[in-house]
């Protein structure tokens, strides 16, 4: 989103959003807000939970034992794939910076931390996504346990896919090594910051990485 027109940055499942505001002492501060990405259906473990004693109320005609079984097993498989699914998009999340507020002025960029990256040290900004590096699955198994393999597979595929379009960030190069300024960010914004930051600190043209990534 463009910092021109946005009046505040808003969080957002699917999108990410900035607000650059000049101060006085000559920086401008940066304040990103990064898109979320999906979470863990959470819900479903009160209604698997409920499913499962209602099922068994049923079948059973209300028999207190069987009604705690289904309780239970009903927890249980609900449990089990909320908390698959959880694990799986918080290594998705685990990968990008979080966003946050940081300064650009011509004597550098102010990182959230507070740490001050000089200019002259600086030698090139990059938008990059950081889940497109690849994520191979391999299913293996045959009958009841192939099945779930494959479909847990298939799961976690899609759950990449999904935070691919928002694990853009943007990250400075200085000393030989790589340093994160703000992640989760859609294409969009990761653009319109690289062209903001350097337009705030005078900074040379800047360098967009290629294969997937920002350009």
């Amino acid at each position: 989103m463009n910092a021109a027109v946005a009046s505040r940055p808003r969080a957002s499942i699917h999108e990410s959003s900035y607000v650059a505001t000049p101060t006085a002492d000559g920086w401008t501060q940066f304040n990103v807000v990064g898109a979320k990405g999906t979470t863990a259906p959470w819900l479903l473990l009160p209604i698997g939970t409920f499913m499962g004693g209602y099922a068994a109320s049923g079948m059973y005609k209300g028999l207190l034992p069987a009604v705690i079984v289904g309780i239970v097993m009903g927890f249980i498989l609900a449990g089990s794939y909320v908390f698959s699914r959880a694990g799986s998009l918080s290594k998705f999340r685990s990968r990008r910076a979080p966003a946050g507020t940081f300064s650009v002025g011509l004597h550098g960029i102010r990182l959230r931390n507070g740490r001050l990256i000089e200019v002259r040290r600086i030698r090139r900004l990059i938008c990059r996504n950081v889940q497109t590096a690849g994520t191979g699955i391999f299913v293996g198994g045959n009958g009841v346990a192939g099945g779930l393999a494959a479909a847990g597979a298939a799961r976690h595929l899609a759950d990449a896919e999904a935070y691919v379009p928002i694990s853009f960030q943007l990250e400075l190069e200085a000393d030989g090594r790589t340093v994160p300024v703000v992640g989760c960010l859609t294409v969009a914004t990761a653009n319109a910051l690289i062209e903001d930051v350097s337009r705030a600190m005078n900074f040379r043209p800047s360098f967009h990485e290629s294969g997937g990534e920002a350009s």
